[in-house]
């Protein structure tokens, strides 16, 4: 089945998320009584379908990375039509893939006046505006919408300020848009909020789903050992999927696949760019280390301790620091798509910022050493053969070593505090270990192997 010209029975239309009629009356202007779904023009389009509709959804960095191979694939070999729900930075990369995709922006109506109102309300709240601002209020709004429709407003209120956007889970607005639009496959990542919506919608509907795990699935585990969560989970390697297993996950539906964002990882094409980014530096006899930061979270859903956001820009400036003062080492800086840009880096001839326009993987390939906090690129450093350090101090530090001792990941672990002494002028150069002994154990080919796995789930569950 398929997204179709006609209206079903339920839709986003069909729904509208209830204010109090003062705030709709000064919501109602010219301009957006006039105002359609972006839906309209997706129905429109595969209203003649001759294959079946997945809908995939993802958040940006390493998720988008994870499912966006797939849903290219699935295009290229014609088994089916990806509708790709980009969220927040995914939707540029799904749509300079030439899959085609949506935001939260489409899913906005004249009925969404109130959800209007309070995505820019939340926008203007943001310290990171990483996103376009149409899709960030639409998404804000529409997200904080359904969790007063689910909670109320006072205990909504409530949770957001103690979470954030961590505190999302807008399954009405998944609901709707899988009622509008009809997939037979729904296809996620194990993030949470919108991912982990679109997954539980999925079974409200009576649709099957997929749930694609980056990693080790530590921080979801609860979830995800849910029999009734996705159909099938596609795993990194046999370690993760016993791990599930001993859970409670029945064994036929976890299946080892390996992680698509790793797939390239030791292209040639990515060592010898690596080579040459290094080369064009002029580092070929220094030793070149990777800082790849991740946000950190001030609260996160059972941790009971509070994270510090400076946290990534404290280790930032401490290893610049050392760096400065060392004139053996060079430093990458490399920043999570939804932190600040790094336009404050002073220039320096031993310290550069690799942008989202230079590739993750030759970035790595450029160092020698890749230093993290918590972050998949850790795991992609691993994979290349590279000695990886985690800097503690997280509040997810204890997801990070549970990960660790699951997937197998062996990396130095300092604290803040111990960077003057591993990095600064007086420190010898360690001769590290690589992270992964047994990198052999990761599946390759993911892509095409969760590829295999969407196709088993349409034969047995598609309508």
């Amino acid at each position: 089945m398929s997204c179709r010209a006609t209206t079903p029975t339920t839709s986003f239309r069909a729904a509208p998320y209830e204010v109090p009629g003062d705030v709709r009356r000064k919501s109602r202007t010219k301009r957006n009584l006039h105002e359609e779904s972006g839906l309209d023009s997706i129905q429109m389009g595969m209203s003649a379908l001759s294959v079946p509709l997945w809908l995939f959804v993802s958040y940006g960095g390493g998720h988008v990375k994870a499912l966006l191979p797939v849903a290219r694939r699935v295009q290229e070999l014609g088994i089916a039509k990806p509708l790709y729900l980009g969220l927040t930075t995914a939707g540029p990369a799904v749509r300079q893939a030439g899959v085609r995709s949506i935001g939260f922006k489409e899913l906005m109506t004249v009925s969404d006046a109130y959800a209007r109102l309070k995505g820019e309300e939340l926008f203007e709240q943001l310290q990171v505006q990483a996103a376009d601002r149409a899709e960030s209020v639409a998404y804000l709004g529409l997200s904080y919408a359904d969790l007063v429709a689910r909670l109320g407003a006072v205990a909504a209120d409530d949770l957001y300020r103690r979470y954030g956007r961590q505190a999302f889970l807008p399954i009405g607005v998944m609901e709707r848009l899988i009622r509008t639009c009809q997939p037979t496959l729904v296809v996620a990542t194990n993030s949470p909020r919108a991912e982990r919506a679109a997954i539980e919608a999925a079974r409200i509907v009576g649709v099957a789903s997929v749930c694609l795990l980056d990693l080790g699935g530590i921080a979801e585990r609860q979830v995800l050992a849910r029999a009734d969560y996705a159909d099938a989970l596609c795993v990194l390697n046999e370690a993760v999927r016993d791990s599930f297993i001993h859970a409670g996950r029945p064994a036929e539906h976890v299946w080892i696949t390996g992680n698509p964002a790793f797939d390239g990882i030791n292209d040639p094409a990515s060592i010898l760019a690596g080579r040459a980014y290094r080369r064009e530096a002029g580092w070929e006899n220094l030793r070149v280390c990777l800082y790849a930061s991740s946000p950190e979270p001030v609260n996160s859903p059972g941790i009971s301790s509070r994270g510090d956001p400076e946290l990534p820009r404290k280790i930032e400036a401490a290893l610049i620091e050392q760096v400065r003062a060392n004139p053996r080492l060079a430093l990458w800086v490399r920043r999570h798509p939804s932190e600040p840009s790094a336009d404050e880096i002073q220039a320096h001839p031993r310290i550069r910022v690799s942008d989202q326009k230079m590739p993750l993987h030759a970035t790595i390939h450029a160092s020698d050493e890749v230093i993290v906090t918590v972050s998949t690129v850790g795991i992609e450093a691993g994979l290349a053969g590279k000695p990886v350090t985690q800097v503690r101090g997280s509040i997810l530090d204890q997801l990070s070593a549970q990960l660790s001792a699951v997937i197998g990941l062996s990396a130095r672990t300092l604290s803040i505090f111990e960077l003057a002494d591993a990095y600064g002028p007086e420190a010898p150069i360690s001769i590290l270990e690589p992270a992964l002994a047994t990198r052999a154990e990761f599946a390759a080919n993911a892509t095409d192997r969760v590829v295999e796995v969407l196709k088993a789930m349409q034969e047995r569950h598609g309508r």
